[in-house]
């Protein structure tokens, strides 16, 4: 007589099957994260473009309590917290997070004056600044937490077959003042342990597409481009500093062209085509960039202003071709006017550019110092 063992015990392994699976998929699921649950309050809010959610980011920012800054001149939007930071532009489905780009489900949308993200934008990326979400990006080493500047580059206006501009009284040229100005401020940063790298360190010609690409290559901290100025009025005279921005004078579309005067036709073409492929992300790292080189301006007029060494022209904005396509904060000095006889005259002496030099240093010194200690500034 055969006895079917199986079938006497069926249910008792039927159940022990079934408490083996639950323990296994609660195991799995306690290995999980959390997973992203949209406010309530934001429920109501939800708009549909195109057939998919979205919710204005104005308001998500808020219940989050993250930091939203907007820049209406390019429909761009920065969210800003300790453990992280997103940059994000109407009309594209590229955003930058911590300096990386991510592509979305669905591209931001702009409606009624207001930035809208997908819900899926809440659900996927912003889980690694609000902390409830899966983290996405690869965390980074600790020491790398801290933000600090290593290296700079320097970069001596002109140069080679670019001579930049002749004074009138001792027919200096730009291109060599610029270049023994730049020395001394490379020698000066260098004793305080920062990295210097010069795009030129002799009377050579460097097109300025390869001086930013020298920049963007290195990974540079801080872009710093030293020029000395020019104007058909021989009374303008002081020192000036530069930040990127497409709003500007006559006087300063002057000097642009100038300045830029050195670009070849095909070299122009090819920056055209680059800026319109990558007009995204060039506005929303400028946006990243913007403010930070305004601060730094303002650093480097400030330490000008306290030394007494020449008039201050203060802190401007223009659209400078190495202002545009580098990927850090950048400035662009103009440290006195050749063409004025008298700043010409001043500039010919070694003591007077050293005073310049330092101050310069000085200042992109105490922008270093309070960047760091606020960790770029985001505890402001």
């Amino acid at each position: 007589m055969k006895i079917n063992i199986f079938g006497r015990y069926r249910s008792k392994v039927i159940a022990v099957a079934a408490v083996i699976a639950l323990v296994l998929f609660s195991a799995g699921c306690a290995t999980r994260s959390a997973y992203f649950k949209l406010d309530p309050s934001l429920q109501r809010e939800i708009q549909s473009f195109g057939g998919a959610q979205y919710v204005p980011l104005a308001r998500l920012c808020d219940v989050y309590g993250l930091d939203c800054k907007s820049d209406d001149l390019i429909n761009t939007a920065t969210i800003q917290r300790k453990s992280g930071r997103i940059v994000l532009r109407a009309g594209s489905g590229t955003i930058l997070v911590n300096g990386a780009a991510k592509r979305l489900e669905r591209p931001v949308v702009m409606s009624g004056g207001s930035l809208f993200v997908p819900v899926s934008f809440a659900k996927n990326v912003l889980g690694p600044i609000i902390g409830t979400a899966p983290v996405e990006v690869t965390p980074e080493p600790a020491a790398s937490k801290t933000f600090t500047i290593r290296t700079i580059v320097i970069d001596p206006g002109h140069g080679g077959r670019d001579a930049g501009a002749t004074g009138r009284r001792l027919r200096l040229r730009e291109k060599h003042m610029a270049l023994h100005l730049a020395k001394k401020v490379k020698s000066i940063l260098e004793k305080s342990g920062i990295k210097i790298i010069m795009t030129r360190d002799d009377d050579t010609f460097i097109s300025l597409p390869k001086r930013t690409k020298i920049a963007n290559r290195d990974k540079a901290d801080l872009f710093v481009s030293i020029h000395l100025n020019a104007s058909r009025s021989r009374f303008m005279r002081g020192f000036e500093c530069y930040y990127l921005s497409e709003k500007a004078d006559d006087n300063t579309r002057a000097l642009e062209a100038f300045e830029d005067s050195s670009l070849k036709g095909e070299e122009w073409v090819s920056a055209e085509r680059s800026k319109r492929l990558d007009r995204t992300l060039l506005d929303m790292a400028l946006t990243e960039n913007r403010i930070e080189s305004a601060q730094l301006s303002g650093y480097i007029c400030d330490a000008i202003e306290n030394s007494f060494t020449i008039g201050n022209r203060g802190v401007r904005s223009a659209g400078f071709y190495v202002l545009k396509y580098t990927r850090m904060p950048a400035v662009l000095v103009e440290a006195g006017y050749i063409s004025n006889r008298y700043e010409e005259l001043k500039l010919k002496d070694p003591d007077f550019l050293d005073r310049i030099a330092e101050a310069i240093a000085r200042g992109i010194l105490n922008y270093k110092l309070e960047y760091e200690r606020t960790e770029r500034f985001t505890r402001q």
